[in-house]
């Protein structure tokens, strides 16, 4: 019996592409699969804006610092650097747009069923909706993401590889 299935099978793997790619699939070793894989690269596309910041405005390097053996003069010279290449970045890869058109300062009328997510009520919130207020910051939403696509990096999770310099 096992003899008349070898050849039948033999037969059909000569014959039937299909059958003899299903069949290979099952004789070769699959690769080892890591279970952490897909969470790592998922957490790594969410540092990408992080690690622009950083590449471009070295803002991590700013916010690493010990501001406390500086100048107030020398810190604002390095926040403006870093205020504007970090603007410039930010300005390239994200378009944002005021939440609210009304200007801060500016009363305004919230209504009933507005998302909490949209406009957060800060204060003395009390009773329902409508709620009068003035508004303390307009808000920021994303329209338009524009990140470049990385190759696959072997570890998803650093932000900024260290740098060394050849003399």
């Amino acid at each position: 019996m096992a003899i008349g299935l070898a050849f039948q099978t033999f037969f059909k793997l000569l014959f039937d592409r299909a059958y003899a790619d299903r069949v290979r699939t099952l004789a070769l070793p699959t690769p080892p699969v890591d279970p952490h894989a897909e969470t790592r690269r998922q957490q790594g596309d969410q540092l990408r804006l992080l690690s622009i910041l950083q590449r471009d405005g070295r803002l991590l390097d700013f916010f690493s610092e010990d501001l406390s053996e500086y100048s107030d003069a020398q810190i604002g010279q390095a926040v403006r650097d870093i205020h504007r290449d970090c603007k410039a970045a930010l300005a390239k890869y994200v378009t944002l747009e005021p939440i609210l058109a009304e200007n801060e300062e500016s009363s305004i009328i919230v209504p009933a069923g507005v998302d909490p997510a949209r406009i957060r009520l800060i204060g003395q919130v009390k009773g329902q909706p409508p709620h009068r207020g003035t508004v303390a910051h307009r808000g920021w939403r994303a329209s338009g993401i524009h990140l470049p696509v990385q190759a696959e990096p072997a570890d998803p999770l650093i932000v900024a590889p260290a740098e060394v310099e050849i003399a």
